[in-house]
């Protein structure tokens, strides 16, 4: 068994569609199939349920999948490695994470140390965080999810407050904070109710009594605070996402209780972490001490 027919299996496996596979792996749709059929048959065994165009793993393929999965991995390794011994400060960044503010800002100012790296923002899908975990396909997972697994470790990097943003029109925008209790009818905006952030504000609501009504519910967060600034509704906004210079709308304490979420970041123990990696991770410490020593200065009434 060579690495083509295994590569030629990998994909297919992952893809659970052998015409998405000869996309991807740029091989017609027929070739494919006798790859998959002639590696079946060197192994002695199925590696397949097969259903008219519809494919799965059957138990010795699950079994060939996860090793070569662990294959992969060590040839990623291998990769990153000599990527990084042709040119300093050039290569590859995959960074997963849903904190698109956070993100941005973060990457904005790592491109003036390293302009050269390609980096690629990858969804914190539950797929996508189980291949960081399970084989380190990608270099850095930034989350608000502490995760406890073998494989990586959870570094906290700064807790950040919720806030409740309201347009400057709104009566309430006069106060310095806000007793969710006390809200007159106000329209919620945000995100949908399958995102962690959504999830985790509407826990905090239902922890001391209070239920926002959501108007609109939106896929893309940034869309959120640019309707609040329109004077379309009230909307919960992480501290890492807030902008006090902003003159169309005022970001009140909430006085329920300790409104709060950590933002951390996840190493792999077992990849090989390239330079650039660990510069990113320095990086992102670097930046959430700017922002506490920043907190720490501004005045108690902001």
């Amino acid at each position: 068994m060579d690495l083509i027919k295994l590569k030629y299996f990998y994909i297919t496996a992952e893809l659970e569609n052998m015409s998405l596979a000869a996309k991807e792996l740029l091989i017609s749709q027929p070739a494919l199939s006798k790859a998959i059929t002639n590696l079946e048959a060197e192994l002695k065994m199925d590696l397949f349920f097969r259903n008219g165009r519809n494919i799965s793993l059957n138990e010795n393929g699950s079994f060939l999948f996860k090793e070569a999965d662990r294959v992969f991995s060590v040839i990623r390794d291998l990769e990153r490695g000599l990527e990084e011994r042709r040119g300093e400060g050039n290569g590859n960044l995959s960074i997963v994470t849903t904190l698109p503010y956070t993100f941005t800002n973060i990457i904005d100012l790592f491109f003036n140390e390293y302009p050269h790296v390609k980096y690629q923002q990858v969804p914190l899908s539950k797929e996508n965080l189980q291949q960081f975990i399970e084989n380190g396909k990608y270099d850095v997972c930034i989350t608000t999810e502490k995760i406890e697994h073998s494989n990586v470790e959870w570094v906290p990097l700064f807790e950040e407050e919720i806030f409740l943003t309201v347009p400057k029109s709104f009566k309430v925008a006069n106060a310095g904070s806000i007793d969710l209790m006390k809200l007159e009818d106000i329209s919620f905006i945000g995100l949908t109710d399958q995102y962690s952030f959504r999830q985790f504000t509407d826990q905090f609501c239902e922890s001391v009594g209070y239920k926002p009504k959501y108007q609109v519910e939106v896929e893309e967060a940034t869309t959120i605070l640019q309707m609040v600034k329109n004077g379309r509704g009230a909307a919960f906004t992480p501290e890492t996402s807030v902008n006090l210079y902003e003159n169309k709308i005022k970001h009140l304490k909430i006085e329920n209780g300790k409104f709060t979420r950590t933002i951390g970041l996840l190493k792999h123990r077992y990849t090989y972490p390239t330079k650039i990696s660990e510069a990113f991770i320095s990086h992102c410490h670097r930046y959430f001490q700017g922002i506490r020593m920043g907190k720490e200065r501004l005045p108690k009434d902001v």
